[in-house]
C-alpha cells in the first residue's frame, strides 16, 4: 500500500498542476463511491437503528463528496497551467548543462572528431599537413620528409617536445 501511495505521489509530482487536480478529484470521487457502497451495505446488514442511521448519513456525505469532485472536474476546464519564470530558467539551465556535457563527452572520447571528419569539417592546418605528407611521399615533388617533420615541429608544441626528447636520449630502436 505504501509503495502504491508513493508511486501515486510521484506520478502527481511529475504532472502539471491541472492534471494533479484532475487525478485527485477522480480519486476522491471513486473513494466516495466506495464509501457510499460500504455505507449502504452496512445499513442493509445491520439491525441496530443507530448504525443504520449513521450508515445513511455516511452515504449522504459520500454523495456530497462525489458532487464536489464533479464540480472540480467541471471547473477544471477553465484552469490553465502557469510555469513560474524561475522554473523555466532552471529548465533551460538544465538542458544547457546536458548539451554541454554531451558535447564534452563526445569530444573527449574522440567521437566528436570522428563526426567532424565524417561531415567534412577538417581544420585547415590538418589539411595542410596532409598535403605536405602526400608531397613528401611523391618523388616528383621537391618537398621531402625533412620539410614534413619541420612543419609538424612548428605546428605542434607537443610534437616538438617529443622530438627534442627523442633527439636528447637517442632512438634505441
Amino acid at each position: 500500500m505504501r509503495i502504491a501511495l508513493a508511486g501515486f505521489l510521484l506520478a502527481l509530482a511529475a504532472c502539471s498542476p491541472s492534471k494533479q487536480i484532475a487525478v485527485a478529484a477522480t480519486d476522491a470521487s471513486s473513494r466516495a463511491e466506495e464509501i457510499h457502497r460500504l455505507a449502504h451495505r452496512i445499513g442493509v446488514v445491520s439491525t441496530q437503528a443507530e448504525v443504520i442511521a449513521d450508515a445513511a448519513q455516511i452515504a449522504v456525505e459520500a454523495d456530497a463528496i462525489r458532487g464536489a469532485a464533479g464540480t472540480i472536474h467541471r471547473a477544471l476546464v477553465g484552469v490553465e497551467d502557469v510555469t513560474p519564470w524561475w522554473a523555466v530558467l532552471l529548465q533551460i539551465g538544465f538542458w544547457a548543462v546536458i548539451v554541454v556535457a554531451v558535447a564534452v563527452i563526445l569530444w573527449q572520447t574522440g567521437i566528436g572528431q570522428a563526426l567532424r571528419a565524417a561531415v567534412g569539417l577538417i581544420p585547415r592546418r590538418k589539411l595542410q599537413e596532409a598535403n605536405l605528407a602526400a608531397a613528401a611521399l611523391d618523388p616528383s615533388r621537391a618537398e621531402g620528409l625533412r620539410e614534413l617533420i619541420a612543419a609538424r615541429r612548428a605546428a605542434d608544441p607537443l610534437f616538438e617536445a617529443a622530438w627534442r626528447k627523442e633527439a636528447e636520449y637517442g632512438n634505441d630502436s
